[in-house]
């Protein structure tokens, strides 16, 4: 009987994301208050409790239109408009998010991506995190962009990628 509960609860908190993938809608929707914005020399950070880059995933596929939510250390905007996903800092603490729905999809992914990778990995020294930058050649991210590291909290600040070290 207790089984039948828990999985009743888990299909009642999963939703559909822009690509009809499943993805768990269990956190409360103040918990993306929780999320912290760092600001870098050469790289923004979006960090979190699991729950809270969920919730913040959720309240930006809810509002593509223009829409700006507060966060730890600054505030995370976003407007669909058309064009590939360009990620930008404004006046030193917004992270803005804009471009076509299907590019904006990127970001909600990589929060959503990152909570479920940190809370269902078997090795948990592995330390999930998710770049979202441009590269030449990409059609879906603007050569303008800003890059963004999206990671779970409480997790080692460090990684290696592009063959270099960089903090996170």
């Amino acid at each position: 009987m207790p089984d039948m509960i828990l999985k009743a609860l888990a299909e009642a908190f999963t939703v559909g994301d822009a690509r009809g993938r499943a993805v768990r809608n269990n956190a409360p929707m103040d918990d993306h208050r929780r999320c912290r914005l760092s600001v870098g020399d050469d790289e923004l950070e979006l960090a979190g409790p699991p729950a809270a880059l969920r919730a913040l995933s959720r309240l930006l596929r809810q509002h593509a239109e223009p829409f700006e939510v507060a966060v730890t250390d600054g505030v995370v905007s976003q407007e669909a408009t058309a064009g590939p996903l360009l990620v930008n800092l404004q006046g030193g603490t917004t992270l803005h998010f804009s471009g076509g729905r299907e590019y904006l999809d990127i970001i909600w992914d990589a929060l959503d991506g990152v909570a479920e990778q940190a809370e269902t990995a078997d090795d948990r020294t592995v330390h999930r995190h998710q770049h979202i930058e441009y590269f030449p050649g990409d059609d879906y991210r603007s050569p303008d962009s800003v890059p963004l590291a999206s990671r779970p909290t409480g997790q080692k600040r460090r990684c290696m990628t592009a063959a270099r070290w960089h903090r996170l």
